[in-house]
């Protein structure tokens, strides 16, 4: 859920992979579906008809998002100066939009009288942090259970990257991080810690540190573990996450990642010309909002529509429009002005430390 895609080659920047942006689109749409066909029954019990499919895979494009977020926040690092610039950047990315969108998601359930939240005020403290995975509390949305691992991903990977020195390569971390992973899938203790695994991200590590090989494999910096690291993460999808329940096999299960992964080759080595689909690209653009609002709003208005005797289909069609018109709104109200707002306070901040420098260095030779 990661934004920017800016590729660095020879020392320049080129543009934004618009591919990728269209991957993600896809990835938002197909669990979009996944919710409002199969999840939609699930938790409000009633549907007038069945829809015309069932999107019962659709829940892997939070795979797909992982892997793209490896990907972009690798390249978001590189080109980040320092830890605190990059923390910062990432607060006014993902943090106002997930608060705004929260608080609709509460207030939305409350009033539809949903009963699958579970919240006490406690609870809904705890959800501010964006790490109910961690701290074992239920989200306020059922679709914010991811946060906690791109958000401790996010953490991870900025801080070994300012530890690592002179020489930044992520490939033995990496590698360290994949064999936590193998022990988590091997040792029947750690599985009892579920906290455990959501900190070490036991389930869906390699997701991440695929999209970083792929990511250095598309600017041609490699180093002779690069590629053994991707097969080590390529290996580790033998263990599938727990909620596949079943729906794929194993072997479709690694068909389908090696999938996603030779989409986002293509298109970082297309330059972002493969898959620059417009609706698609626009469906990524507001991918993050969609995802954060799309489930709760969602059920919510498609029961209305349902309860007025509409069509199953076209309740999903029209919740669908509906929830894409939300996040568009958020997306130009609250997303892209808070990032902006928080920047800029940091940029001021910082001209003014810089502004205040030579006065202090006069003040130390008494002058």
């Amino acid at each position: 859920m990661a934004d920017q895609v800016v590729l660095n080659h020879e020392g320049r920047t080129v543009s934004r992979l618009r591919g990728l942006d269209s991957l993600r689109g896809l990835a938002a749409l197909a669990v979009v579906l996944f919710h409002y066909t199969t999840g939609y029954a699930e938790h409000l019990g009633f549907q007038a008809t069945h829809p015309l499919f069932y999107a019962i895979h659709g829940h892997f494009g939070v795979e797909l998002f992982f892997c793209i977020s490896g990907f972009v926040i690798l390249g978001t690092i590189e080109r980040t100066a320092n830890l605190r610039r990059f923390a910062i950047a990432r607060f006014a990315r993902i943090y106002p939009a997930y608060l705004i969108s929260a608080v609709i998601s509460l207030a939305t359930a409350y009033l539809a009288h949903f009963r699958f939240l579970g919240l006490n005020a406690i609870a809904i403290a705890l959800n501010a942090t964006m790490l109910t995975g961690l701290t074992g509390t239920p989200p306020i949305d059922p679709s914010y259970w991811t946060l906690s691992y791109e958000v401790l991903f996010y953490l991870g990977a900025a801080v070994v990257w300012s530890l690592l020195g002179v020489r930044k390569r992520l490939e033995v971390p990496c590698l360290v991080w994949l064999a936590c992973s193998l022990v988590g899938h091997l040792v029947p203790w750690v599985e009892e810690h579920r906290r455990l695994c959501v900190l070490l991200n036991i389930d869906y590590a390699n997701l991440f540190v695929a999209g970083m090989m792929l990511y250095y494999l598309s600017q041609g910096s490699t180093s002779k573990l690069t590629i053994p690291t991707l097969w080590a993460a390529f290996v580790l999808t033998l263990f599938p996450p727990e909620y596949n329940g079943g729906h794929l096999s194993q072997t479709s299960y690694i068909t389908m990642i090696a999938l996603f992964w030779t989409a986002i080759w293509i298109v970082s080595k297309s330059a972002g010309k493969f898959l620059n689909i417009r609706p698609l690209v626009f469906l990524g653009e507001i991918s993050y909002s969609l995802y954060l609002i799309h489930q709760i709003v969602g059920f919510a208005f498609m029961r209305i529509l349902l309860r007025v005797g509409l069509d199953t289909n076209v309740s999903i069609l029209l919740t669908i429009s509906a929830v894409v018109g939300v996040a568009f709104g958020l997306r130009v109200l609250v997303e892209k002005p808070a990032e902006r707002w928080i920047k800029s306070l940091d940029t001021r901040h910082r001209n003014r430390a810089s502004e205040a420098l030579p006065a202090a260095a006069y003040r130390s030779v008494g002058i």
